[in-house]
């Protein structure tokens, strides 16, 4: 067997067994960072790893717990801070860029962050890798590469844009507006509207709105919406059956590519192009 082809069994082995760094914390140490006061907006930039945000009535707590294969590479895990007037930023750094590259199949990096912020407060997350929860906060806007997603009790507007992983957002007192490339989106309880710009792939599933729905692209996966009290817009659907029910508005479907259209007590007109 030539060298080309034991670096091909060697690598397939390596995608199989999975990286190193998803199964174990060889050298651990904590993170912490504090303030107090008036603070009106939060912003965090998260590298790899878990980050779990929580609103409390006031000051911002950041707890963390860096992970490492080897105990030189700990320390060049940090979690910097700083405060600019009423704006506080939490911000992870990693030397070598966490996982490393695709040579480096045993090193790893990364930082579970667990954080506090004042409820009213606005955020501003911008995370790498690693599931993502959010409980009890204000306005929020969240740009993420991979990684679950749980967002519940957001008191204000909300903005996603996903790359990857599984979405669910419950209780929401303003605007979502969602980008999603691939994953499950599920949606439940928002008091204003709510928008999908783009959902590649992944079902879709929107549930109690007191305003309107508006998908403006769907590529493909079920589409699933009921009880919304203004109207429903779908634009343009890929794949997949689309099923509405219980709207008090209009209900539309611009362009369909292919599967069902199912609807069912919908008050107001109904539109949707003849199948060819």
């Amino acid at each position: 067997m030539n060298m080309l082809a034991l670096f091909r069994v060697a690598l397939l082995c390596c995608i199989c067994t999975g990286p190193a760094w998803a199964q174990e914390c060889r050298f651990s140490s904590d993170r912490a960072a504090n303030f107090s006061g008036n603070i009106k907006k939060v912003v965090i930039s998260a590298g790899e790893g878990s980050l779990k945000v929580s609103g409390v009535a006031a000051g911002v707590n950041a707890k963390g717990r860096a992970c490492a294969s080897a105990e030189a590479m700990l320390s060049k895990i940090t979690l910097e801070s700083r405060r600019e007037g009423d704006v506080v930023y939490l911000t992870v750094a990693m030397a070598g860029g966490g996982m490393g590259n695709m040579f480096s199949f045993n090193k790893y990096t990364s930082l579970d962050l667990d954080i506090t912020v004042p409820k009213s407060a606005q955020l501003n997350i911008k995370d790498t890798s690693g599931d993502i929860e959010l409980s009890d906060v204000g306005p929020t806007e969240i740009v993420d590469d991979s990684g679950d997603l749980l967002l519940k009790n957001v008191n204000g507007d909300l903005d996603v844009t996903d790359e990857s992983g599984e979405m669910r957002i419950i209780s929401v007192a303003g605007r979502v507006t969602v980008k999603d490339d691939s994953g499950g989106i599920d949606i439940e309880d928002v008091r204003s509207d709510v928008k999908i710009s783009v959902d590649g792939s992944g079902d879709l599933s929107i549930v109690k709105v007191t305003g309107n729905v508006d998908v403006v692209e769907d590529g493909s996966g079920d589409i699933s919406i009921r009880d919304i009290n203004g109207n429903v817009v779908v634009g343009k659907d890929g794949s997949g059956d689309i099923r509405v029910t219980e709207v008090t508005g209009k209900f539309s479907v611009m362009q369909d590519s292919s599967g069902e259209i199912l609807h069912d007590h919908v008050r107001g007109s109904v539109r949707f192009p003849a199948k060819s």
